[in-house]
């Protein structure tokens, strides 16, 4: 069998194709990254807005563990969040300066229904359990298959779910705890395009293309803290990172021999970041509350990933940078059975312009949510929320060391980004 080792094109092909990004696939469909916090109604409304501190429902058993303490039934909630996003680019390719055959990829943004499940019971006084099934992180993106950027990526799909049950104790009328852990399932399908064309000087050769299909279980936990102050509560929030190792095939269709390429098993890492959330919320009257979180995200853990297979060892790097998201909100109870919900938030990238690249085009972001409740009776309860993500600035591929093919450095990418997403969420919730 022949190996890279033995055929240095190869090797610097496989090399280049999976630096243009392959885990940094996860498109930025909600969240600034990949991380996905809108994960109910509630959170899609207020835009995160209090999900530490104000515990009025069974989401706050991943928001907050120890809310469960300060919820005045047990119950069940679930729901679903519908993410559209938008994202499309204009601009174009070289080769050696020339303009090459390629369109802009279309609207490369796939909509995604993501569901949710929360349930909270109290077994004795002081002690309350609960679950959260969510999907944390993930989305997709697909360009047309033509698309000039097409040797940078075509079609990336990432998908996680996070089982995480927890418990808190009620300390005292003032001080709560709780904690839990994360089994996590992570699951990445990324393709992109050779350039034999190029490779070979004769663009009769038709392009190849490799795919990376690669899956893993692991584990993590949560601590939360909340301080009841009367009007006033005050929580304190810690998730941990997960690390995965993704482990799958590495496949090539349409590549020519001369390449070397070996298709077979293929593995990854992805250290996939923390989260420290400081949350307040208080009740400014008995009709409003307002809300405001500071959430700092430990993005910069994501630096590189190393590709295993029978191929030489692969680094990616990434470079991610640490962020940050600051969040205000509020609820208004209008009546005995309706209230509104609002909120806005600023939200940082951990991707800077030096290494963005086209599976993830992202950029700092504002936020803006609204949404409303019903309550259909004392037992159940129906929410429905939308919001809107906008960029600050247009994300461009001008700067970044991943605009250029990274097999030949002859084919270059310029333009910029137009990305826009709408998120829809219902929520149910039933108190026993």
């Amino acid at each position: 069998m022949t190996r890279f080792v033995q055929t240095p094109i190869g090797a610097r092909v496989l090399a280049g194709i999976l630096a243009c990004g392959l885990l940094a696939g996860p498109t930025p469909a909600q969240a600034a990254g990949f991380l996905i916090r809108e994960n109910s109604a509630e959170a899609v409304a207020m835009t995160s807005a209090g999900a530490g501190s104000r515990a009025t429902g069974p989401n706050t058993v991943f928001s907050n563990p120890a809310g469960m303490s300060h919820l005045s039934a047990d119950g069940l909630e679930g729901g679903l969040v519908g993410i559209l996003p938008s994202t499309t680019f204009s601009g174009g390719a070289t080769l050696g300066g020339a303009p090459i055959a390629g369109n802009n990829g279309g609207d490369n943004g796939r909509a995604a229904l993501v569901p949710n499940f929360f349930g909270v019971m109290r077994p004795l006084p002081d002690i309350s359990v609960g679950i959260a099934i969510t999907a944390p992180f993930g989305n997709s993106n697909e360009y047309d298959s033509q698309w000039a950027g097409r040797y940078l990526g075509t079609k990336t799909a990432a998908l996680s779910i996070d089982i995480n049950p927890a418990i808190a104790w009620k300390i005292d009328d003032t001080w709560s705890v709780g904690g839990g852990f994360s089994a996590q399932y992570m699951r990445l399908d990324f393709t992109a395009a050779i350039p034999q064309g190029v490779i070979f000087k004769s663009l009769a050769v038709p392009d190849g293309f490799l795919r990376f299909k690669a899956h893993d279980w692991d584990f993590g936990f949560n601590l939360g803290v909340m301080a009841d102050f009367g009007d006033t509560r005050v929580g304190l929030t810690y998730r941990s990172g997960v690390d995965h190792r993704i482990e799958g095939s590495l496949n090539f269709t349409g590549v020519s021999p001369l390449l070397g390429m070996v298709s077979g098993p293929a593995n990854a890492k992805a250290n996939l970041p923390s989260t420290t959330t400081l949350s307040v919320t208080t009740q400014l009257d008995p009709d409003l509350s307002v809300s405001a979180d500071l959430q700092y995200t430990h993005w910069s853990v994501f630096k590189d990933v190393t590709i295993m297979s029978a191929n030489p060892p692969l680094a990616n790097i990434e470079n991610y940078r640490d962020a940050w998201m600051v969040t205000v909100g509020g609820r208004y109870r209008l009546d005995d059975r309706w209230s509104l919900m609002a909120g806005v938030s600023l939200d940082q990238s951990p991707v800077t312009s030096r290494y963005r690249a086209v599976t993830l085009p992202d950029s700092d972001r504002l936020l803006i949510g609204v949404g409303a409740e019903l309550r259909l009776n004392d037992a159940m309860t129906v929410q429905g929320a939308f919001s809107h993500a906008q960029p600050l600035v247009n994300p461009n591929m001008n700067v970044s060391v991943n605009n250029t093919d990274p097999i030949t450095h002859a084919v270059v990418l310029h333009g910029k980004y137009d990305v826009n997403v709408e998120i829809v969420a219902l929520s149910f919730r039933y108190a026993m």
